[in-house]
């Protein structure tokens, strides 16, 4: 469930109300049976309420991606900001942040699954979902760039690492999701430092399971 801080202004806390429970819907009965109904049963309020938020279903589930978007961009900025000045720590951070229940809860990922497939013939949702992506990639190469930089290692091409690390991280919440019984975030975090690592010997702790 989201975490509504109770500062926000009332209107804006039944928005997240009725988004939290779109996520939910659409994590048990998939994106195309979500309906306006099953919203409200799932938030216990009125069809009323949410179709005086949303005027219809499109308005919603377009509420609800850039919500996803908003949230998992802020959350992994905020990891790479704490983690201080150096390119590693920032991109370690950002790997931590990637599978962090927060970002990356079955629920959440079933979502973000069905927006990428549904971006193929919805042009809003594709701006929404290639501009995330453009961003997170965007910095990645930025961090790759200075780690790459700073060892003198000027015979890596950074965006095509950049790229291999973030079709790397896809790949693996996609196995969260399909595999949630053998698969855990803290292999999925294993993996990309270890791959980070043969390219940085020593710049990315490869954790024990306990430590992941």
């Amino acid at each position: 469930m989201v975490r509504i801080d109770p500062t926000v202004q009332l209107k804006d806390r039944r928005r997240i109300q009725l988004v939290d429970a779109t996520l939910n819907v659409i994590a048990r009965k998939g994106f195309a049976s979500t309906t306006l109904a099953d919203v409200a049963k799932e938030a216990r309020v009125s069809y009323g309420i949410v179709s005086f938020y949303f005027k219809n279903k499109d308005a919603l589930l377009l509420a609800t991606l850039q919500f996803l978007a908003d949230e998992y961009e802020a959350f992994w900025r905020a990891a790479a900001a704490r983690a201080g000045p150096s390119a590693a720590a920032k991109l370690d951070a950002m790997i931590e942040a990637e599978f962090h229940p927060a970002t990356s809860s079955r629920k959440r990922v079933s979502a973000w699954s069905a927006y990428w497939h549904e971006s193929r013939s919805n042009s809003q949702y594709q701006k929404i979902c290639d501009g995330i992506e453009e961003r997170y990639y965007e910095y990645a190469c930025e961090l790759l760039r200075a780690l790459i930089e700073e060892r003198g290692l000027h015979d890596i091409d950074v965006e095509t690492l950049a790229l291999g690390l973030n079709a790397m991280m896809d790949g693996l919440w996609l196995d969260l999701q399909v595999h949630p019984a053998s698969f855990s975030r803290g292999q999925a975090k294993r993996t990309c430092r270890t791959f980070l690592g043969a390219f940085f010997p020593g710049a990315f702790e490869v954790r024990s399971h306990a430590a992941a």
